[in-house]
């Protein structure tokens, strides 16, 4: 497994036209959607929530899990294991058919215990020993640069809260809003091995307020479309 640092960051949109001036000239975009796409997610917990509060209470290792899909297009959906070691994350990724996604979003995960990929297996293990179920669905626009040395990636989640609806009631992130106008966008910073040093300056003297707030744990808190109301 390929760890990555990742750094979070609250930034007003005053200042995310700052950094994004000075990231154009160095970095380029990411290939989806000219770099600005949609970003929807169902996220899956057990009975307990054990994932929520592994977040909740700090827990140095912890993972997450949800089935992720972009710009509203069911047509690749894939499941993903997030686990993280501080500030360290890495992923496992396995695509998911619509139909299996359905079945989860509707609380059916009996099929999954005759799956055999060993990421399938981890979650036939949390259903039946912890009850695995979904727990929320949560949508974002964001806007991303890569640059190659290092495996840079910045992603600006505008705005980052957001609840998903499906594209049949006509999502529209931009209707969405954080409710701080001086903090309302998530800038994350990621790389592999190292970060250099022509990027580091990207943020030199611009004012960053670090958080490892948790999208998942938004979308809990606040209500977002939770599994019963879907």
């Amino acid at each position: 497994m390929r760890y990555r640092f990742e750094y979070k960051y609250l930034i007003s949109a005053y200042t995310a036209t700052l950094l994004k001036i000075r990231i154009k000239a160095i970095m380029r975009p990411d290939s989806h959607s000219g770099g600005t796409y949609i970003v929807n997610n169902l996220y899956l917990d057990d009975r307990y929530d054990n994932l929520y509060r592994a977040k909740y209470m700090g827990q140095f290792q912890r993972d997450k899990y949800r089935l992720r899909y972009y710009n509203n297009d069911m047509s690749f959906i894939r499941l993903e294991r997030k686990h993280k070691d501080g500030i360290m994350s890495y992923k496992e990724t396995i695509p998911v058919s619509q139909e299996q996604y359905m079945r989860i979003k509707a609380g059916d995960l009996e099929f999954i215990h005759e799956e055999i990929d060993p990421l399938w297996q981890k979650l036939s293990v949390l259903q039946k020993i912890r009850g695995l179920r979904p727990t929320a669905v949560y949508s974002y626009q964001r806007e991303a640069y890569v640059y190659e040395l290092g495996d840079v990636r910045f992603t600006f989640d505008s705005p980052p809260f957001c609840p998903e609806q499906d594209a049949v009631f006509g999502y529209d992130p931009l209707s969405c809003s954080y409710g701080k106008e001086d903090y309302s966008l998530l800038l994350e910073v990621k790389y592999t091995a190292f970060m250099p040093e022509i990027i580091k300056q990207l943020l030199n003297g611009l004012p960053l307020a670090h958080t490892g707030i948790s999208k998942y744990c938004v979308a809990r808190e606040r209500g977002y479309l939770p599994y019963g109301k879907i």
